[in-house]
């Protein structure tokens, strides 16, 4: 059975298909909420209030629209008002465990933590959408629905913060996230 499918049938009361459909998105929206919040308890509620909001809501769900889209942008909702709630000002870039690592896996680490460092530092709309971009793959339509605004706005935010980016990290040429 299709999502489309899936949805149609809960929102005509068959509530135990709900699970298959949560269990399908449980991983992606969890990681999408540790990135907007910085600590896995944090992200544990958000993702848990985001599944409430979307049985909550799924009877205004409007079946045209992309359930990914919709999914990514209750939990986008949910996690600023976490921020809202809590006045949290940024969140942390995260430690390297204490294991020695090798070379490589320093650089890497490294590298992340900057790149996360660099993200940390852009408006909140231009990092949400290079996050949904690189971190999700989602198409320029999708990440339109999810923050709210048109393809043109999707672009041009994207853009400027690849270029906030560049200067934060102090690159030329292109950023490979």
């Amino acid at each position: 059975m299709n999502e489309k499918e899936m949805v149609r049938r809960i929102k005509q009361g068959e509530k135990e298909l709900f699970e298959p459909l949560a269990k399908k998105y449980y991983q992606e929206i969890y990681h999408f909420c540790f990135y907007k919040t910085g600590d896995a308890e944090s992200a544990f509620d958000c993702t848990q209030d985001t599944f409430l909001h979307v049985i909550r809501f799924l009877d205004g769900y409007a079946e045209r629209d992309h359930f990914r889209a919709w999914i990514f942008g209750i939990a986008r909702n949910v996690c600023n008002d976490y921020f809202r709630s809590r006045k949290h000002v940024t969140m942390e870039t995260g430690a390297l465990d204490g294991e020695q690592r090798e070379e490589e896996g320093y650089r890497r680490a490294e590298m992340r933590n900057s790149i996360q460092a660099a993200l940390d530092r852009l408006p909140e709309m231009q990092k949400d959408v290079i996050i949904l971009r690189f971190y999700y793959d989602m198409k320029f339509k999708e990440i339109a629905a999810v923050v709210g605004v048109g393809i043109p706005t999707v672009k041009s935010r994207l853009r400027q913060g690849m270029e906030k980016m560049k200067q934060f990290l102090g690159k030329e040429g292109d950023l490979r996230i």
